[in-house]
Formats: C-alpha cells, structure tokens, sequence
C-alpha cells in the first residue's frame, strides 16, 4: 500500500531522500553513494556493490516487492524510508529467501557492516520472530 505518492515508485513526500543521503555518506563501510533515480541508488562498499531501492510505502508487501523488481530489475536492498511506514513480515522473508535485505534506515545501516547483509535483525525481531517460530 503505497504512502502520500499513490504511483510507482512510491517517492518521499519532500521528493528526496537527503536523511539516507547524509546517513550513507558517514559510514565507514560506504565508499560511494550514486543515485540512479526512481528511488534507486548504487552504494559501492569495500567490499561489494549494492543496487538499493528505497521508497514509502504505508505496508510494503510482496506485492509491492514483485512491482519494484518488475519495474527496476533486481535490487539488493530495499528501505521503507519513514518511521510511519513498514513491511509484513511475509515480505520480509520473502526477501530473505531472495538474499534481498528489506529494512529500515536504522537496521540497513547496521546490516552494511555483514557480508550476510540481507540476513540481519536486530534484537527485537529476532526475539519477535523467533516467538513467531519463524527463525
């Protein structure tokens, strides 16, 4: 379910994304931030290069995950970029299953420091999951 932007794809309501801009270029893992447009960006790392794809949606879901890989291609990482917004969880292991890391800016920044990236959850939903029986 798309945010403000009812379109593809699914843009900060402000029309960028300056916050995530300024978050990529302190981390020590990233070594060049490049956007692409549309919401997508290269950020080439020390040791890889990530095609990442980053939107609101008010409930990202696999629907909205099979519309971004239909109109960008494949993506390595994909960031809902508002603390209003979200992603079910069926996306979000769905994601996985892909080695596709579906997260927030807070967990993306932290999963850059893993070459496993897509793998990472911070404590609370390892223990949310983990009670969900689903790790």
């Amino acid at each position: 379910m798309p945010a403000l932007n009812d379109s593809f794809p699914w843009l900060a309501h402000a029309g960028n994304y300056k916050f995530f801009e300024d978050k990529m270029d302190c981390h020590s893992q990233v070594l060049k931030l490049g956007n692409i447009g549309q919401g997508l960006y290269e950020i080439t790392l020390t040791d890889r290069i990530l095609r990442v794809f980053i939107c609101e949606c008010y409930s990202f879901s696999i629907a909205e995950y099979e519309e971004v890989v239909q109109n960008l291609g494949p993506v390595d990482v994909i960031i809902i970029n508002s603390i209003w917004c979200g992603y079910t969880t069926d996306a979000k292991f769905h994601c996985r299953n892909k080695r596709i890391g579906l997260f927030d800016i807070r967990d993306f920044m932290a999963s850059l420091n893993r070459t496993d990236f897509w793998l990472y959850l911070d404590k609370s939903d390892t223990e949310r999951y983990t009670k969900q029986g689903l790790l």
